[in-house]
């Protein structure tokens, strides 16, 4: 969700609030309460980001070094995270890039986890516009043949040509690892 999105629904919802506990607020002039929904706003959104800034910055357990398994005989294999980012100007999605998968973690109370094993990874394309150039943001497009993600879209994610470099290095090294040769689909 974008952060003028939030705004306006901070501002919808708090008007609304007002509106049916039935408080007169006749006394203060539009523009002033105009302002002191803003600051309201500002400050919701502020907390927001500071709540997902401490786990953004938290020391992830699962995703630091999580021991899995590999296909095939029982080798313990550590998957250790390679990039952590979070999409430009954008409350409550984190994207992951680990040894063996991408994860995008949606939500801000609630969590929604897709993830592409890098093995099933086919290709990547990044997408920037004039203004994206600018801020050095883009869009990073992972093709995958995984049957429920075969598209995943990494939306306004910073230095976009480093981390699509780094999800190519990744996907190499986890097909080498695992004994998966390239080979061109007819």
């Amino acid at each position: 969700m974008q952060r003028d999105e939030v705004r306006r629904i901070v501002n919808q919802q708090f008007f609304q609030s007002l509106a049916e506990s039935g408080t007169q607020i006749h006394a203060l002039p539009q523009d002033q309460l105009q302002a002191i929904v803003g600051a309201m706003a500002d400050s919701v959104f502020a907390a927001i980001a500071a709540v997902e800034e401490e786990d953004f910055n938290a020391p992830a357990g699962r995703s630091a070094a999580m021991p899995t398994y590999s296909e095939g005989p029982m080798e313990e294999v550590e998957e250790v995270q390679i990039w952590r980012g979070r999409p430009y100007m954008t409350v409550g999605t984190i994207y992951e890039l680990t040894t063996q998968r991408i994860r995008v973690i949606k939500g801000i109370l609630g969590n929604r986890i897709e993830e592409v094993e890098l093995v099933r990874v086919r290709d990547t394309k990044y997408k920037q516009h004039l203004g994206e150039r600018m801020l050095d943001v883009g869009d990073i497009t992972v093709i995958s043949n995984d049957p429920t993600t075969p598209e995943l879209t990494l939306h306004n994610v910073k230095n976009p040509i480093e981390v699509r470099e780094m999800i190519r290095k990744a996907t190499i090294d986890e097909k080498n690892r695992r004994g998966l040769r390239y080979r061109e689909e007819m």
